[in-house]
């Protein structure tokens, strides 16, 4: 293999764990949509079908929910995004839960399981403050009081932050919260699955608990934000520590002697200032390496940080290992991980990216191999 990804389930456990203690009794619900945030949906899904540390799967659509369906039977799912109405019949189909952001959604819902002599099980997509999918609160709330979709039933209603993870202030936060609560007073006493958290009000804020927490990105062992991680040591001194499941490696594909004044890769953006050792690394931005770390990265060669010289290319860059004794064609190149003190992490190189973490993650190409260790 010139690239693979390795997948540590020590610390995906760990990490579910500290959520199911956080949740104190509510469920928890464990989003493995994006291809399992970039880590690899079929692998994840080989760690976690015997966990008892949720309930529920979040996913975006119903190829992931049927891929899920079939490797675990055991837990519920439910489909977070938007679904045509080809897709929404075959969720009806399957029996998996599926979002209403809209009453009109509600009514073509309605229509197909009607069609299909089914029962459709949707939870309600309350807006608050994201504007994105969501029905208005006082516009739900006037449907809820007399039901007249015959052919769905609710199983549960929910929303989303717009601004708990990219700021210490939370007082958008605190206003989305106030106008869901103002809606759940509304519609009264219901035994609907109340859903708003996700792993930053997670760890910052049990007010949002209700009756399930939604977990993605630190499931996998990463904090939302800077923010989020200032903000919780803040408020509870760091007293959990998230454990990154993925790690990324390549090898090296060829070593070269350069002259100095030699130029290396693409638009000659470097140029060698001395006689300097190379080596080829076959990874690029096709496989999520993103073109933006050209000439700023690092990897870690034998133990030793390592520059990316010249633009990443799409399907391999190049690195100096001028100050690396014995560097030979096959030696590991660790692009995500950790060797002899030296450390690359995800948030390292969606910073150098100028993006997040999320990002970075989920643009892993999924035909890296994913390794289970």
């Amino acid at each position: 293999m010139k690239s693979w990804i390795e997948l540590n389930s020590k610390n995906l456990k760990h990490n579910l764990d500290i959520f199911k203690k956080k949740a104190n009794g509510s469920k928890v619900l464990f989003a493995v949509k994006a291809n399992a945030y970039g880590h690899g949906l079929k692998e994840i899904l080989s760690i976690t079908k015997d966990l008892n540390s949720f309930e529920y799967y979040g996913v975006d659509s119903i190829s992931e929910a049927k891929l899920v369906k079939d490797i675990d039977k055991n837990k519920n799912i439910l489909i977070l995004g938007w679904s045509d109405e080809d897709e929404l019949e075959l969720a009806i189909r399957e029996e998996i839960e599926f979002v209403a952001p809209s009453i009109g959604y509600l009514e073509k819902a309605n229509r197909i399981a009607s069609k299909l002599n089914r029962k459709g099980m949707v939870h309600l997509k309350v807006e608050t403050g994201t504007s994105r999918l969501g029905a208005d609160p006082e516009e739900l709330a006037g449907i809820l009081e007399n039901f007249p979709y015959e052919n769905l039933v609710i199983k549960g209603i929910y929303s989303h932050f717009a601004n708990i993870e990219d700021t210490t202030d939370h007082s958008y936060a605190r206003k989305q919260l106030k106008i869901f609560n103002k809606f759940l007073k509304k519609i009264g006493k219901n035994d609907f699955i109340k859903h708003f958290s996700c792993s930053a009000s997670s760890l910052l804020f049990p007010e949002t608990y209700f009756d399930m927490v939604r977990v993605g990105i630190s499931a996998y062992g990463f904090w939302p934000s800077k923010q989020t991680y200032v903000s919780f040591n803040e408020k509870n001194g760091g007293e959990i520590e998230l454990k990154p499941v993925l790690s990324w490696y390549s090898k090296v594909a060829q070593v070269k002697d350069l002259d100095r004044g030699t130029y290396i890769s693409y638009g000659l953006t470097y140029k060698t200032y001395d006689r300097s050792e190379i080596v080829v690394i076959p990874v690029g931005y096709y496989d999520g390496y993103n073109r933006e770390l050209s000439n700023i990265s690092k990897v870690i060669i034998n133990g030793d940080a390592s520059p990316v010289r010249g633009r990443v290319c799409m399907d391999m860059f190049m690195s100096e290992v001028t100050h690396i004794k014995g560097v030979r064609e096959g030696d590991r190149v660790i692009l995500i991980g950790e060797e002899n003190g030296e450390s690359i992490t995800v948030d390292f190189l969606a910073d150098l990216a100028g993006t997040i973490n999320y990002e970075f993650i989920s643009r892993l190409n999924p035909m890296i191999p994913r390794i289970v260790i």
